[in-house]
Parts: C-alpha cells; structure tokens; sequence
C-alpha cells in the first residue's frame, strides 16, 4: 500500500473543535502547508456539519468585490440581476435555511470594497450564513466585535500544527522508523508545519527532501513576494530572531523596513519568540531552505552585525550561534564566559551548550576559570565523569589567584566541583568533606554551585539511613533557589525531594509536591523541559504504585519526549519504568527491548557506564523474576551481588540509596524460587534489618510481604522455571509498589524472629563477614569491596562487638550458628 498523503491524516481534535458548536465565523488562518483546506473539506464529510454549503476557491488571487458577487451568485443559482451587491445580501438575509459559505485561500491583499462587504454580512446583518474561511492573512474585518460576541472561532498555525503523536502517525504511514535522530531533527526543524513535515520525512531513502522543500517554497511563498522582500527574507533566515528595531540597525533604508513590515503580515511562516510578539524568528525548516541566496562576504558582515546587536540587548546564547556562525570561535568563547552555571538549568541550555562544546576547541572552554565551572557543570549533569574530572583539572593553570580573597572562591568553588564529582564516582567521605569545606566559602551569588553541594550531601544523607538530615539540605536548596527565584533550580530541587518521599513511603507528601511543581511549571508556560522530564517520571512512578498502568505509561512516554533533546539519565529512567509497565503487563519481550534502548542511549551519549550498568541488570533481574524465570534469574542475582563488591557498591548507593537493598530482595526472591527457603529467609531478615536502619519504608513493607508468603510457602515445591508471570498488583521492584491504594508510610509490626536492637548486622558488615569466612585477609577484603584496609577493621570491630566475640574465626561460627551465614 502506498504511503497515505498528508490531507488523509484524520485530525478528529480539530474537526472536533470545528463542530463543537455553530459561529458565524471560522477562521483557520496560517502560512501554505497547514492543511487548512483538507481541513474544511473533512468538517463537511462529518454528520454535523450535513447543512447547504457553497464552496469558493479563491486560490489567493486578485478578487474585485464585483468578481466575488457574480461568482457566488452563480453558485446561489441566482439570476444575474441578483448579482448586484445589495441584491445579493438582500437575498442571503432572506434564505429560509442556514448556509454555510467556504471561502478557500481567501486572497493575502484583497480588495477593499469586497473586505467591507463580508465585514458588513458578519457584523450588520441577521443573514443565516455561517463563514468558514481558510486564508494565510488575518482579513480586514471586525473580528473583536465577533469575539466579543462568541461568534468567531480562529484557528492559527501552532493550533493547525500536527501534534507530536500527529507526526508520529505521519512517520509511521510513511515507513519511517520511529524514534530516530533523524525523526526528532525533522520535527523540530518543523514544529508541526504539515507540508514540512510531509515532504521531509516522505522521501528519506532519495535525499531530495531538501530540493522538494525549496521548490514547494518558491511556488506557495516566493513567487508572492517581491523581489526586495525575498532578498529580505533571504537574509532574515541566517537570524535566530529579529525584531522591526533590530532590522532598522541592520537594514536602514526606509523601504527594507516597509519590506519587512509587509513581510510580518504576509504568512511568510514568521513565529513569536517571546510572549508579547516583539521578537520574532522564521520556521527552522523554511529558513534552512531559503539559505544559500547570500554571498559569504556579505552573510559574514551580517552575522557579526547581528550578533554584537543581540549581545547588546541580552541575548546571549544567540551571539554565542551567530559568533560560531561566523567562524569566530574567540568571540563565542568571550559570551559564553557571561553565563553562569545558573542559567544551565533553564530551557533547553544544556542541550545547547553541548552542541557549543563540539564546535569550540579544547583550549578556549579551558581558557578562564568561568568557562571551565560551566563545561564542568554540563559534564556533571549529563554524567560525562571521567570528561568533568579533566576539565576540573584545568583549573590549577588559574590557581593561586594573586588576591587572597578570589583564591579563596575560586578554590571554594573548586571544591564544590570536586565533591560532587566524588559523590558520583562513590567516593562518599571525600566528597562529603569537599562539599561541607566549599559551603563554608561559598557566597550568596553561588546558590547554584551551593545546590550541587546540598544535592551531593542529600545523597549521602539517604544512603546512610538518615533522611531527616536530607530533607533538611534540599529544603535549605529551595529557600536559596527561590530567594533567587529561579524556578528551574526550584523544581529540580523539588524533584529530588519527591524521590526521597518515595523511597521512605511518603507518597502523600510526594504527590502534593508533585503537583504543586507541575502547576509552577504549568504557570512559567512550560519552558523548561528537563525539569518537566523528572516530573513526569516522578509522576509515573507514583502511578505505577497505584497499580495505573496506562497512566503511567502515558506519563513516562511524556517524560521521554521532553527528554529526547537532553543527554544524562533521563532518558534511561523514563525506560527504566516503561520496561517495568511492559513486564507487569507480561509483555517482557518488550520489556527487555526498552532496556536494550536505555543501553543503546546511553552508550551514543558517552555516558559513564557506571551511571546505568548497574541499573539496568537489576532491571533485567527484575524482570527475569517476574516470569519465574528462577534457573536465570538466580545466576545473574548473584552476579550482580558479585557486581556490587567492586567499585559500583559505592557507586550504587549514592546513585540510587535503594539500589542494594532491592538487589537483595531480588536475590532472596530467585533463593526462593529455587527451593532454597533458608537461604531465602536468612537473607530476607537481614534486609529487614538494613530497611529499618536506612528508614526504607516501601522496601520494608515489602519485605515483610515476603516472609510472610515464605513461611506459608516453606511446605510447598518450588515453581518451575519458565512459570505464568507475576499478576499485575504484585512486587514492582524498579519503582517499589505497595498493595493498591497504600498512600501512607506503613506502620510496622515486629516479625517473628526479627531483631531490632542496634546489633543488627548492616549488609556491608554481612558482606564482610563472608568474606572471612572464605579465609580472605583484610588486604584481600579491601581490595575486594574497593574500601581501605581500615574500614575493614573497623567493619570486623563491629561485627565482634555485635556478635559478641573477640576474633574473626568466633564471628564466623557465632554467625553460622545463628543463621547469619550459610
């Protein structure tokens, strides 16, 4: 079947709002290529819209109010004495029924007299006629008056662009595979702009979008300009915005500001850029077309004209695209010095400065001190760790600084830098002291760099059991952000605050918030997507703990979209959480086919692959557990237990607190599984143990669950391998979901049997402990949980005082007779 045209897309939400009820005017007013004739013709397809219509292409041409008469009474099946003007309205104000009258591509510069004549029929008349006009040029006439009244409906082009889904079913009719770099360029170089779309993702396989493109713009927009206004419009698609004062400095001759005022009201695909319509841009698509026309000698005096105008009024970011443009990398290294790493966190900035990165050499984003605190910024939140540990480390060219005073801050914010690096890399003593040393020095113009600080030490609060002190941090993280008010800090702060709700049962508090963040950025228009991206994976975590599948879905296919521009984890929680919606619903095929994309992602991304390894085998552990798959579940359960004694238990802990105790409750779920119920219980007790300690109330809840189906399951066979999975309410071991409807921390009651004095063996103390008891030294433990041979002797202190002992070799009896080792 060949690939269906644009005009077949359904567009049942714009029918919908066309027919919701009758207006004496529908207006669908936007550049060629909105589908806004394909558009009227469908309404008229639909049952509601079943009344007499008489349909007049125009084609945008030159139309005299007398053409228009004589035309339209032919149509009316009218005399041609009925033809004059005033008879002609006459006859529309005495039809016995309603008409609805279609004027298609009704002319750009139409002729006055005909302009008063339709203004008169809408406004000054009781004619039963319904207008439905398509044009590219709002027309002269009343329309206040007829908005006042509830009688003007007007569509524009962002309200006719192709939704994303829209544009996703347009790829899909066309054979285009979904998801794509390719795919995401093109929509955003089109922004829903129907026949934009159409042409560029129709032809992939042929290279000729482009020449289609240029083509289908000079037969529906150049051959309606004149020669001065396309040269215009030539020039004015090399500007990332422009405004009528910014053409005056550019172009100051009286005509080109005649020219491009008439370009602004000739649908020439011109969008606002900001609220109030002072600045304007083209359509990224329609500007990459109309390139090319410009000599380079001229383009180059244009774009560094332009870019010192817009620095000027503050406009930043596109002097740094305009001085790049240029070929002048010296220039865009010396704007982007101005930004702070404040400013990274809004919009989509940080998908800009990576583009800025691949185009600026080594040597000028390491040529101040500002500049490299921003590239160390970017890396440390798209978690390029090992690129922010080199560029971090150019810093020592600029220490010491010859004031006491500016070496104080910069090696403050040095150390910020530093300590959440380290917190990253797992270090956790270090990095705590870099970041409490940094607080102390750092001021108040560097809340932001104080917020890495607080995030680093919130972590390390949640991975040592006390959330109290993290709540306090970030809440300290929030004062700052909105004594600053800066939303985007704000929201991101908030997020985390949502996660540590989550993870200590708070789900109450943590949907509060969660909305109260969403209405902020609701509010602020919704400019700031990497922000909307956590929340919406926050949202469909809480979702998925109601056990609302669909809706969770929704919400993390919603995350991704904002994410698909960002680089960093983003993208791989919102897969993370569609793989556990697929595998809940049994479809682990594509469970797993969501973790190999989180892989694949992550890895074009150059992310550290410490940042999702470890993540993404408990996921597919979680998985492999919810088929029953026990026979290779429980081999890889014990590979990632082996997996978390090197380097990455560290690492686990202060990415994800959670992390450690769900690849236990894993492993105890896989020992049952297989029979091996001792194993099982022993494990699951000591879990139970670390929960409480670590104020993991969802893990805990869930771990009592399972004792308890263990002890009445302890008589019964074990399933077999390859068994019907799990139903859908039960154990969600990515995002920890409680029985449906358990929105309040769990008060719990003792288990048989479980301890809950403070000479509980932690999980590290336990792994410790086998370690010995295979005869290791403490060089040998130390080399292989990556910790010092000191922390093993502390560790080893504390196992004997817990246990009651004085020497390793009565610890290992002692926990062996005691069921705490095997």
């Amino acid at each position: 079947m060949s690939p269906q045209p644009v005009t077949a897309l359904p567009r049942p939400r714009l029918q919908a709002l066309l027919l919701r009820r009758d207006y004496r005017l529908r207006l669908l007013c936007a550049p060629a290529g909105y589908g806004k004739s394909a558009l009227l013709r469908d309404c008229f397809e639909q049952p509601a819209a079943q009344r007499p219509k008489v349909v007049l292409n125009m084609a945008g041409g030159d139309w005299s109010l007398r053409r228009f008469a004589v035309t339209l009474a032919a149509l009316l099946g009218l005399a041609p004495v009925e033809a004059a003007e005033t008879a002609l309205l006459q006859h529309l104000q005495n039809l016995d029924a309603p008409l609805n009258l279609v004027l298609d591509d009704y002319p750009e510069k139409p002729d006055a007299d005909l302009d008063a004549w339709l203004d008169r029929l809408l406004c000054h008349c009781a004619a039963p006629v319904r207008l439905w006009v398509s044009c590219r040029q709002r027309p002269n006439w009343n329309l206040p008056r007829l908005f006042l009244e509830d009688q003007l409906l007007e569509l524009g082009a962002t309200a006719l662009a192709f939704s994303r889904e829209e544009f996703d079913s347009l790829a899909s009719w066309l054979h285009s595979e979904p998801g794509t770099a390719e795919q995401a360029e093109i929509w955003r170089q089109t922004q829903g702009w129907c026949a934009g779309a159409r042409l560029l993702l129709g032809m992939p396989q042929t290279g000729s979008q482009q020449a289609h493109l240029g083509d289908y713009l000079r037969r529906e927009l150049l051959a309606r300009l004149t020669l001065q206004e396309r040269e215009l419009l030539a020039r004015l698609a090399y500007l990332p915005r422009f405004s009528l004062s910014l053409c005056a400095q550019l172009w100051d001759a009286p005509e080109s500001h005649a020219a491009i005022q008439r370009l602004l009201h000739s649908g020439a695909f011109f969008h606002d850029v900001d609220a109030d319509g002072h600045w304007q841009r083209l359509l990224p698509a329609v500007a990459r077309a109309l390139q090319g026309e410009v000599a380079d000698s001229e383009l180059q005096g244009l774009r560094l004209r332009a870019c010192g105008a817009l620095a000027a009024q503050g406009f930043i970011e596109d002097a740094i695209g305009l001085a790049l443009d240029a070929d002048q990398p010296e220039v865009a290294a010396n704007y982007l010095d101005r930004l702070s790493p404040n400013w990274l966190l809004a919009a989509d900035n940080l998908h800009s400065m990576r583009g800025w990165c691949k185009r600026l050499p080594d040597w000028l984003l390491h040529s101040t001190p500002g500049l490299i605190f921003l590239n160390t910024s970017a890396l440390l939140i798209n978690y390029n760790l090992d690129q922010a540990q080199g560029c971090l480390a150019q810093l020592g060219a600029f220490l010491p600084q010859p004031e006491a005073s500016a070496n104080r801050h910069l090696l403050a914010v040095w150390q910020a830098l530093q300590g959440t690096l380290l917190g990253a890399q797992g270090h956790a003593e270090q990095a705590r002291e870099y970041c409490q040393t940094a607080l102390e020095y750092l001021g108040e113009d560097d809340w932001q760099v104080s917020y890495m600080c607080h995030s680093t030490l919130a972590r390390l609060a949640m991975a040592n059991g006390d959330p109290g002190l993290a709540r306090q941090l970030l809440l300290g993280a929030v004062e700052q952000a909105r004594r600053q008010e800066c939303l985007a800090s704000e929201v991101l702060i908030n997020s985390e605050r949502i996660a540590h709700m989550i993870l200590t049962g708070e789900l109450e508090l943590a949907q509060a918030l969660l909305q109260e963040s969403l209405q902020l950025l609701r509010e602020d228009g919704y400019r700031h997507r990497m922000q909307l991206g956590r929340l919406l994976v926050m949202q469909g975590k809480l979702q998925l703990q109601r056990g609302e599948l669909g809706a969770c879905e929704q919400s993390l296919n919603a995350a991704l979209e904002q994410t698909r521009e960002q680089i960093g984890p983003g993208q791989m929680h919102s897969l993370l959480g569609l793989s556990e919606v697929a595998a809940q619903r049994g479809d682990y095929a594509l469970a797993f086919r969501h973790l190999q994309d989180a892989e694949r992602r992550m890895q074009r991304l150059n992310v550290n692959e410490y940042g999702y390894r470890g993540v993404l085998h408990l996921q597919s552990l979680a998985i492999l557990v919810q088929q029953r798959n026990w026979e290779q579940a429980l081999p890889m359960a014990r590979q990632l237990e082996d997996y978390l004694r090197g380097p990455t238990a560290r690492l686990a802990a202060l990415q994800s607190p959670s992390f450690l105790p769900r690849s236990q409750l894993l492993l105890a779920q896989a020992e049952q599984g297989v029979g091996r119920l001792v194993d099982a219980e022993k494990r699951l007790r000591t879990l139970h143990r670390e929960c409480q300690r670590l104020n993991f109330h969802g893990l805990l809840r869930k771990t009592e669950r399972l004792l308890e189906r263990l002890a009445q399951s302890a008589c019964q066979p074990p399933c077999a391998a390859g068994g019907e999975p799990l139903p859908s309410q039960s154990f969600n071991l990515l995002l920890g979901t409680p029985r449906a409807g358990a929105l309040q921390a769990p008060k719990h009651s003792p288990l048989p049997g479980a301890r809950r004095d403070d000479k509980a063996l932690t999980l590290r103390e336990v792994s410790v402990l086998e370690l010995l008891a295979e005869g290791l030294s403490n060089q040998e433990i130390s080399e292989r949980l990556y910790i010092s041979p000191n922390t093993v002797k502390t560790h080893t202190k504390h196992i004997n005082h817990k246990l009651g002992v004085s020497r390793r070799t009565q610890a290992i009896v002692r926990a062996r007779a005691i069921g705490v080792l095997a």
